[in-house]
């Protein structure tokens, strides 16, 4: 009865029913439209449940572009912690669930679309497991019901789906390797030269190769075609191996024959290294069969490759975050397999942190160096334009309960006045505005260098994913343009 009703409610737009009679989320803390700059679109709360939000977007004419998309949903994360965001156009509607990344920086939209004319139960089975009996009221908590609806959301079964097909192939793939013994290193190339493969499907999706979105596959057909199809191991030999070497894999690709280059046709160089000679193809006679690529390309053509961050709304799409899970799943599956490799997998939280503390204050000390604005003085004049939505959440609420932060007091060279210090309470609002010249201290705050060396700060609100970027500095004996700090009236603050 309850599929039944949640079908019905669905085709009639009845979001506040379906949300609050039968899947026993709340009612929402409020009502009011939010305004979103740039659009037209008013979104409204229909529902919450510990914390969760339920926003619908209604759209008369049609569903909004992705950019628009974007748009909303960084409104709304400064109204919720977390989101499920309805756009209900009057012939469908997109259910959109904002997914952190691994990084911890920034999210990218889950997408779940469901036909009003032509329904499917794929979203209902998604909506059955958000729904919350009355029974299971006293025990659930922020936690519990981010997990469950995140859960029924988010991507990430569509590239362990895709893994656990990946790993039959692999086997069935490195038995058809020929030319190098049996073991770990047959292994070991064939899921280099799976790796390879992949990347490439990838980037023939977006037109890249030859402007052919079908790239591997035809050329497969190219190459049996013009040395025929009794040459079994031509698609490896005399195609694979070029395009890898020297038509991806060199800036000025020399191919052995003319016949070669014409069938690679136009590629770009990829530099990286992925497609540099491997030490087991300079040690061996590797031959592999054209029917091993035929029933891979099978298994590859069943999935939608995509660049962008285009999640699974047909349960066949897998974006670049299926290789890193892969290397990290299948080659690096022990620390002993590691160390023996030399294969190491950084998880993205680290390599991310390390991109935002490094990338970010070399480019500021750059654009500084070529005379153009201190981006550290245009985010200060910016009020809240580039404050991230979770960690802007709150932020323009009244507490009575500050937060201490450390001052040094009338020193801008990077000393304490004899290390004296005072603590100080300030709201939210204000702590933000000191600390990265945003918001409403903004006009007071001034720009002072100090002789320092010190890594870029990140604050995090609520320990959320959004993270601001901010530069603190520390007296040492070197001088950095990077070390950088916020001065309020002559005193300096650090997070």
């Amino acid at each position: 009865m309850q599929h039944e009703d949640m079908s019905r409610l669905l085709q009639q737009g009845d979001f506040d029913g379906l949300f609050r009679t039968t899947m026993g989320w709340d009612n929402p803390e409020q009502r009011e439209p939010v305004e979103v700059a740039g659009s037209e679109l008013r979104p409204v709360q229909a529902a919450v449940k510990r914390g969760v939000a339920a926003w619908v977007v209604d759209c008369p004419r049609c569903l909004p572009p992705r950019a628009e998309q974007h748009r909303v949903v960084r409104a709304l994360k400064r109204h919720s912690r977390d989101q499920l965001v309805v756009f209900a156009a009057p012939d469908r509607h997109l259910w959109q669930w904002p997914e952190q990344r691994p990084s911890g920086v920034g999210y990218r939209l889950v997408d779940h679309e469901y036909p009003v004319q032509a329904p499917t139960d794929a979203l209902l089975q998604r909506l059955a497991q958000a729904r919350f009996r009355i029974e299971e009221e006293p025990k659930l908590t922020s936690s519990s019901v981010l997990t469950r609806v995140r859960r029924s959301f988010n991507a990430d079964k569509v590239t362990k789906s895709f893994y656990r097909e990946f790993q039959r192939h692999h086997r069935n793939f490195t038995m058809k390797v020929e030319g190098i013994p049996a073991g770990e290193s047959r292994r070991w190339y064939a899921s280099v030269l799976l790796n390879r493969l992949m990347f490439i499907y990838f980037i023939q999706q977006k037109g890249f190769l030859d402007s052919n979105q079908n790239y591997l596959r035809s050329r497969l057909e190219m190459v049996r075609a013009h040395y025929g199809a009794d040459q079994f191991f031509a698609f490896y030999k005399q195609f694979l191996r070029p395009l890898f070497h020297e038509g991806l894999g060199s800036p000025d690709p020399s191919y052995p024959d003319t016949d070669v280059k014409r069938i690679i046709g136009t590629v770009p160089y990829v530099n990286g290294g992925i497609f540099e000679p491997h030490e087991l193809e300079k040690t061996h006679d590797i031959r592999i069969k054209d029917e091993a690529f035929e029933s891979l390309f099978d298994f590859f053509d069943a999935w939608q490759w995509h660049l962008d961050d285009r999640p699974s709304a047909g349960g066949n799409e897998i974006n670049p975050d299926v290789l890193g899970y892969i290397f990290e799943q299948y080659i690096n599956f022990t620390e002993a397999g590691q160390k023996e490799k030399g294969a190491y997998y950084t998880k993205p939280d680290v390599t991310g942190y390390m991109a935002e503390s490094s990338i970010l204050p070399a480019v500021a000390d750059r654009l500084v160096a070529a005379g153009l604005d201190d981006p550290a003085l245009l985010l200060a004049g910016s009020g809240g334009a580039y404050v991230r939505g979770s960690a802007a959440h709150g932020i323009d609420l009244p507490t009575s309960v500050g937060r201490s932060v450390g001052r040094s007091v009338g020193r801008t060279d990077g000393r304490t006045d004899g290390g004296r210090t005072e603590d100080r309470t300030e709201d939210r609002t204000d702590l933000l505005s000191a600390i990265c010249g945003l918001g409403s201290g903004a006009a007071a705050i001034r720009r002072s260098t100090w002789s320092c060396r010190r890594r870029a700060t990140t604050l995090r609100s609520r320990g959320s994913a959004g993270a601001m970027w901010c530069i603190g500095g520390s007296a040492t004996g070197a001088s950095s343009p990077a070390c950088r700090t916020r001065s309020v009236t002559g005193a300096s603050t650090t997070p």
